[in-house]
């Protein structure tokens, strides 16, 4: 059977069991993260191990956490909350989340942008894919493409592509 990556390495596709397909462990904007006084780190680490080990105690064995680039992903969070909850597979995705446009890091660089160049979400998915997010070892299981009610917008077609392109 084929290995699935999950935070916690990858697991055989047959030992996934009932699982969650669309779920978000957390969403949040970096900004209001690092300047919100409401926010407590600690405090919501904890609640979402309870949510994970009350899914677990309704028969739940695998969580497919899809929360990409543009929706406050953050996977140490998710790797602390997940060796709490060693029980259940959290799967993580790459790609990005776009509701009007990319998010502006992608906005000025790829092809027909200011800046040029090959398409830099490619490149972050297969790597993401293949090696891993950033520097945690944590490799993506998914890829997600994802727009919102504006539907499809003038920068919304490159975020299409990049998850058909080369992954």
């Amino acid at each position: 059977m084929s290995q699935v990556n999950t935070v916690q390495g990858p697991v055989d596709g047959a030992a996934l069991g009932s699982t969650l397909m669309h779920e978000h462990i957390f969403v949040l904007s970096p900004e209001i993260e690092k300047t919100a006084e409401e926010w407590d780190e600690a405090a919501e680490q904890t609640r979402a191990v309870t949510k994970l080990r009350e899914l677990k105690d309704k028969g739940i064995d695998t969580l497919v956490d899809l929360t990409v680039v543009g929706l406050g992903r953050y996977i140490p969070r998710i790797q602390a909350v997940a060796s709490l909850v060693p029980e259940i597979n959290i799967v993580v995705a790459t790609g990005v989340y776009t509701y009007n446009e990319v998010p502006m890091f992608f906005h000025f660089r790829g092809p027909g942008t200011v800046l040029g160049g090959p398409e830099p979400m490619v490149e972050m998915f297969v790597r993401e894919i293949q090696e891993g997010i950033a520097d945690t070892g944590v490799r993506a299981g998914i890829l997600k493409c994802a727009s919102d009610s504006p539907g499809i917008t003038p920068s919304r077609p490159r975020s299409c592509r990049s998850c058909g392109n080369g992954v």
